[in-house]
């Protein structure tokens, strides 16, 4: 009985298989909406240059070539990549 109850607010995690079925639409759509952004900004004004110069257009670029290339621990990495890394402030 304990186990039956337990199991219903705590379900078996998905396999890989199940897990690509149920979230394949939305990161499909994380994709698409991100290469809409960027080609906005790149037929706007400046928007050639800005994509050449700025740092978080750079720091977008590592962000996607460590979902590309790296094995695991993407989210860390990623999460590292836009966290200020600076010391805290002295008091």
């Amino acid at each position: 009985m304990i186990y039956k109850l337990f199991s219903a607010y705590n379900p078996p995690m998905r396999n890989a298989q199940e897990t690509l079925d149920q979230t394949f639409l939305e990161m499909r759509w994380r994709c698409l909406s991100l290469a809409a952004d960027l080609d906005r900004i790149e037929r706007a004004d400046g928007g050639p240059t800005l994509l050449a110069t700025d740092p978080r257009i750079a720091r977008l670029r590592q962000a996607m070539a460590i979902l590309l290339h790296e094995r695991s621990s993407r989210a860390v990495a990623v999460q590292n990549l836009f966290s200020d890394q600076s010391p805290p402030p002295s008091r």
